[in-house]
């Protein structure tokens, strides 16, 4: 999404949406389906060492980390950091751990650290020079091969056209660059990766009995909620 947008947000007013208010409602979403349903899509082994780029209140991790040798979740917001890390403490998971910390910043200090990384409903909410600036901060953090998941809403589904235009419905505010596949690969590929593969596949609330109509020709690709995106170093 182009800086050219009339409504730009500052790096201070997008990091004033994410405070307390934002935490408790992100709890609320349905996470366990939302991420499970992934995991198919998603190739881990236990000698893995993973990253949780903007990783929330660690939801990745019950589903990750006892597939893996050690998951490192990284996050700006300290009210997410805490929930995280009571969720490890809850769960009596041993190989997490949690990062406040500018993930530019962190990047720079873990290069060439891990053998996979996520970046789950994290873009729609970055401009795309800082995009492309995280991104390469991510890839300088992989090891050679190394693959980044990255799980995104679908500009071109009808709910987010409705949005967009303002019809009926509006875009959480910090939603301020949701994109199209061809948008999403387009950066990826600008900031150094190979794409290995593009998913569309159906959105994890309600919405998703509503999947079958995208096997209607032309009109079907209104009807793909999200995008899943595999990309190698």
């Amino acid at each position: 999404m182009s800086k050219k947008n009339l409504n730009i947000k500052s790096p201070e007013q997008l990091k004033e949406l994410y405070g307390k208010e934002y935490v408790e409602m992100y709890a609320k979403i349905p996470s366990p389906f939302r991420i499970e349903r992934l995991m198919k899509y998603i190739h881990l082994n236990g000698d893995y060492h993973v990253a949780d780029f903007a990783c929330g209140d660690g939801m990745l991790m019950p589903l990750v980390a006892s597939k893996v040798a050690s998951y490192v979740g990284v996050d700006f917001s300290e009210e997410f950091i805490r929930k995280a890390n009571e969720r490890k403490r809850l769960s009596g998971i041993t190989n997490a751990d949690f990062f406040c910390s500018d993930i530019n910043d962190f990047c720079d200090n873990h290069a060439e650290s891990f053998d996979c990384a996520f970046a789950m409903d994290f873009s729609e909410h970055v401009y795309d020079d800082e995009w492309v600036k995280i991104l390469t901060g991510i890839r300088k953090t992989l090891k050679k091969g190394g693959c980044l998941y990255v799980h995104t809403p679908n500009a071109l589904f009808f709910i987010e056209v409705l949005k967009k235009h303002s019809l009926f419905l509006s875009h959480h505010p910090g939603h301020i660059a949701v994109r199209s596949p061809d948008e999403n690969t387009r950066l990826l590929i600008k900031s150094g990766y190979n794409i290995k593969q593009v998913l569309l596949i159906p959105h994890y609330n309600i919405l998703r009995f509503i999947h079958f109509l995208s096997n209607i020709p032309f009109y079907g690709k209104y009807f793909k909620a999200r995008v899943f995106i595999e990309a190698i170093k």
